[in-house]
């Protein structure tokens, strides 16, 4: 069966990823004193909204593009492996780019070559920092998360449809309360072991996601939302108002973080039952903002770090300074994905662990 691409789900996640690169391009703000101190947390949260709506989206799409794919054991391989090989060469890239970076910092703390495995394995480690466990690649927490959810969803994928994805909500469900038995959902501080790290509850916005896909699969004739780009940028921007005016930290212990959960979710779910689209303006540039996402994702931190050095940052370009973060971030990331992302993609599909495509994808 041949799926279309969701073009307002694909131009939503070029919006996601845009979201975390303003959160880095305002902390930089914030470290020139043209911000005040307290705008620091409140810019994290606003990187959080849009790792919130990539982690829902991440759950639609893997729902919409399986859903015909359970009880098979062929199947559940071939998700594993067009998931490696989506996610992990751009990644190393990113992640061994940042450690030689580290090495020649004078001013950076130089992670292990154990810290690095680690890293490249996506499993986390505590920095004893008492801060986030983060790997080499600061904003490669995310991807931890994700490799986790794709392991459990392609075993999944072996079962039947109705008992893979039920199994799955318990599932996470389980280590959820699991967690909180170690760590109680009312304490908001970082993990600092693997076990409450990937019991987090933010692992729930998966299910959301899923669940919007099941609905999306379900009611799709009964339900369309016009404008649904228009409608998740108003419910991301307001959510981002509220984040600043109530200074909204990146922390919230469950189940208040919910709170500010809710605009994410919603925004996917406006995209994940739009009308269809074809041809046009729209399509190419959603298409495009979808593509270079994840390299945007991944690399922005070192657009924004070099624009630090090069661009003089005062209270009047500081403005300027934010939108060329951003024009420049979503730019390297459309290239990156085109010349390298895209290259190699097509090199690993008559590997062992890749399948040639049988159907158009979201992912």
């Amino acid at each position: 069966m041949i799926i279309s691409r969701n073009h307002h789900i694909q131009a939503l996640r070029g919006i996601a990823a845009s979201l975390v690169v303003l959160s880095h391009a305002l902390e930089v703000i914030v470290d020139h004193h043209i911000l005040p101190e307290w705008f620091r947390p409140v810019g994290f949260s606003i990187g959080g909204l849009g790792v919130t709506t990539f982690f829902v989206i991440s759950g639609f799409i893997m729902v919409t593009i399986s859903y015909d794919d359970f009880g098979s054991l062929h199947n559940a391989l071939r998700f594993a492996g067009r998931r490696l090989v989506r996610i992990v060469p751009a990644y190393w890239i990113a992640t061994l780019t940042a450690f030689a970076l580290y090495q020649v910092s004078p001013l950076s703390r130089k992670p292990s070559a154990a810290e690095l495995v680690s890293s490249l394995t996506f499993i986390p480690y505590p920095n004893g920092l008492g801060v986030d466990m983060q790997p080499v690649l600061g904003q490669g927490w995310t991807l931890n998360y994700e490799m986790s959810f794709y392991a459990l969803f392609a075993i999944a994928l072996v079962l039947p449809r109705r008992i893979g994805l039920i199994g799955l909500f318990l599932l996470f469900c389980v280590i959820v309360a699991g967690g909180a038995s170690v760590k109680p959902l009312s304490d908001n501080t970082p993990a600092q072991t693997v076990f409450t790290f990937f019991s987090d509850p933010i692992i729930l916005l998966f299910l959301v996601g899923m669940a919007i896909g099941v609905l999306k699969r379900n009611f799709a004739d009964h339900f369309v939302v016009r404008y649904p780009l228009l409608v998740a940028a108003a419910l991301l921007a307001t959510q981002i108002l509220v984040n600043i005016v109530l200074r909204i930290p990146p922390r919230l212990p469950f189940p208040e973080v919910i709170s500010v959960w809710i605009a994410g979710a919603l925004a996917v779910a406006a995209c994940a039952f739009a009308a269809p689209v074809s041809g046009g303006g729209f399509e190419a540039a959603a298409e495009a903002m979808g593509d270079a996402s994840y390299s945007t994702y991944l690399f922005h931190i070192f657009i924004v770090a070099a624009l630090k050095m090069a661009f003089p940052i005062t209270p009047v370009t500081a403005v300027f300074f934010v939108l060329l973060a951003l024009l420049l971030s979503n730019l390297f990331g459309l290239l990156f994905y085109r010349t390298v992302e895209r290259s190699i993609s097509a090199m690993l599909r008559g590997s062992p662990i890749a399948w040639r495509p049988v159907v158009t994808r979201a992912s």
